[in-house]
């Protein structure tokens, strides 16, 4: 069975349980983060945060056959963001975000790394795809951090803004991957 905790510096990043359901809601209920994230309604809603974190726990009781596994990212002992890979059955695809407070501390580009090496240590996937938003320097700046390259632009959905926004798509090969870290 694949590890399901992943420790960094200074993160640890592990499933998500029910008991994240405050915490989600508190730091997707900022407008600022949910309008940079595609399936994340605004206000936030709980219904879709039990939702969420019941089909995350169904998904980390096996691992190997799921579609999307999430990662919840605790800094001393608090939760503070998400990192997920979806479409795991295909080529798989990064979504991630943190929590306000915490933006601005190299915490994103810590756990992203972290994430990837995981994904490429413990699955054939040959390729990781991300997109995030124009509008969002930030986000690009983690996914160039960590070696992807851009391969186009795409329109992301938002649920939070109702309507389709300008990205960009990238991606990132193994094997640049593995030599590079």
């Amino acid at each position: 069975m694949m590890p399901a905790e992943i420790r960094t510096q200074r993160l640890v990043l592990r499933p998500p349980h029910m008991d994240d359901l405050d915490t989600c809601a508190e730091l997707l209920g900022d407008y600022d983060v949910a309008k940079m994230l595609s399936r994340v309604p605004y206000p936030y809603e709980l219904e879709s945060g039990r939702a969420y974190l019941t089909k995350a726990a169904e998904n980390w009781q096996d691992p190997e056959n799921a579609d999307e596994l999430p990662f919840h990212i605790d800094q001393d002992g608090q939760m503070i963001g998400c990192v997920s890979f979806k479409k795991l059955r295909a080529t798989p695809e990064f979504g991630y975000w943190l929590g306000k407070p915490f933006w601005g501390k190299g915490y994103m580009s810590e756990a992203v790394h972290a994430a990837t090496c995981w994904l490429f240590e413990n699955t054939a996937h040959r390729v990781l795809a991300g997109e995030a938003m124009e509008e969002n320097p930030a986000s690009l700046k983690v996914l160039e951090n960590i070696g992807f390259r851009v391969v186009g632009e795409v329109g992301c959905n938002s649920v939070s803004r109702g309507g389709s926004v300008p990205a960009v798509r990238a991606e990132l090969h193994r094997s640049e991957f593995m030599t590079g870290h």
